[in-house]
């Protein structure tokens, strides 16, 4: 089996050894400090000594305790004499591993004895030392678009599996990924929070970006309260966010300005009621505290996101001057949203005639009331069919931009999308 190895820069991991005499002498063993990372690579084994000093050299795996093959550069199931290199001299040792997704450890060891006329330094043990080199794990990040407490489910963008100690970029690109929606008739679509001309296209940045805990228990309960004792403050931080208790998602995010370690106690920027034994969850926002978290550093850049146009059609004939207009369905429009339809008569401008209410909201009826002008249904009538444009709202909504990561995390976590700070729901009157 082949193995890719990877340059290595000798450093110091050493065993501490003392000066002798009269002997030939090894005085130092170092393995490189370079952290060696989950996938094939290689490191380093450096022994210094006299010239004429002796020393057999043989390397084992943590994870199942094999040895090292120094001719077929593997960690073999069986011992044999490749196992173990005999009578070598002071020197530079390459030695190749495998990936190793879970992470290992490698334990060097240098054996000598009279017969060699050499001695290690070595105040534990003169005729023996060892060095371990650690070789880190991969995790995986996983990147989700989330809407709590909307219609917006949760939508994965992509994944990621690299070393803990990897320092390269690596990036989880978005080109107009469609969020997943309910389909349900209660469906009043989605406006894009920030907008410029085009209601349809719009921005995010890394605001949105969030890490949620795990579960964390209230110790006793509290009514309009901005004290919150728990069973254990491990791992919180500073500037976190309340975002769920006993399972209901909390739209303030409360934020953490205090932790007394002491008592387990959080205070709270406003105040939260919860009984004893309740779940909270708390939110990191942002990659500052998402990599004082748990130690993902990241980035966001080229994001936007769109909502798709939305086109209905009249479901009974206008006759008459009127803001009504009866549609086949209503599903994804909302409130405040702009409508362009034959017949229109701004009482001002074009552009600002928008949509007063929905009732009610259905896959196939429904009505649509508009204000800022009317449909001169009197002067040519609109006819069944004719189209209804919906601007700046709709219920197909695609995100686009780049998630870099630069430092992963100690263990398998989810990032999310908080389109909460993306969009806004729509509702069923202005």
């Amino acid at each position: 089996m082949a193995y890719t190895p990877i340059k290595i820069s000798v450093a110091a991991q050493k065993v501490v050894l003392k000066t002798a005499s009269g002997l030939e002498l090894i005085n130092k063993i170092t393995v490189d400090s370079k952290p060696l990372k989950s996938s094939a690579g290689t490191f380093q084994l450096v022994v210094e000594g006299t010239s004429n000093a002796l020393f057999d050299l043989q390397v084992q795996r943590s994870s199942d305790s094999r040895y090292y093959n120094f001719d077929t550069r593997t960690f073999a199931s069986t011992y044999s004499n490749f196992s173990r290199l005999k009578r070598v001299t002071p020197g530079s040792y390459a030695i190749q591993v495998p990936s190793a997704s879970s992470g290992d450890t490698y334990e060097v060891q240098v054996y000598t004895n009279p017969a060699y006329k050499t001695e290690i330094d070595n105040d534990n043990n003169r005729y023996f030392a060892k060095v371990t080199k650690k070789q880190f794990k991969s995790t995986t990040i996983t990147l989700i678009a989330s809407g709590s407490g909307t219609s917006i489910q949760n939508t994965t963008i992509g994944t990621l599996t690299s070393s803990v100690i990897d320092d390269t970029s690596n990036t989880i690109k978005m080109v107009d990924k469609q969020l997943s929606v309910q389909s349900e008739v209660a469906d009043l679509g989605f406006f894009i929070t920030d907008t410029e001309e085009n209601l349809n296209i719009g921005t995010w940045g890394q605001k949105a970006m969030y890490w949620q805990t795990g579960n964390y228990t209230a110790s006793g309960g509290g009514t309009n309260s901005t004290s919150l004792t728990l069973t254990s403050v491990d791992g919180l931080v500073i500037g976190m966010q309340v975002s769920s208790i006993n399972s209901v998602y909390q739209s303030e995010l409360r934020a953490i300005t205090d932790i007394n370690r002491n008592t387990n106690t959080v205070t709270l920027n406003g105040n939260e009621t919860w009984s004893d034994t309740h779940v909270i969850l708390f939110r990191a926002y942002g990659p500052e505290l998402i990599n004082e978290a748990i130690g993902i550093k990241l980035s966001v850049d080229s994001t936007f996101v769109k909502l798709s146009k939305i086109t209905k059609t009249v479901r009974t004939a206008i006759t008459t001057d009127t803001t009504t207009i009866n549609l086949n369905g209503t599903t994804g429009v909302g409130a405040g949203a702009k409508v362009r339809i034959r017949g229109l008569d701004p009482a001002v401008d074009p552009n600002s005639v928008t949509i007063s209410a929905v009732t009610p909201v259905d896959l196939t009826n429904g009505n649509i009331v508009i204000t800022g002008g009317e449909i001169l249904g009197s002067e040519r009538t609109v006819r069944v069919g004719t189209r209804v444009h919906i601007d700046g709202c709709s219920n197909e909504v695609f995100l686009t931009g780049n998630v870099n990561f630069t430092r992963f995390p100690s263990a398998n976590q989810n990032v999310y999308i908080d389109t909460n700070k993306i969009l806004t729901a729509g509702t069923d009157s202005a």
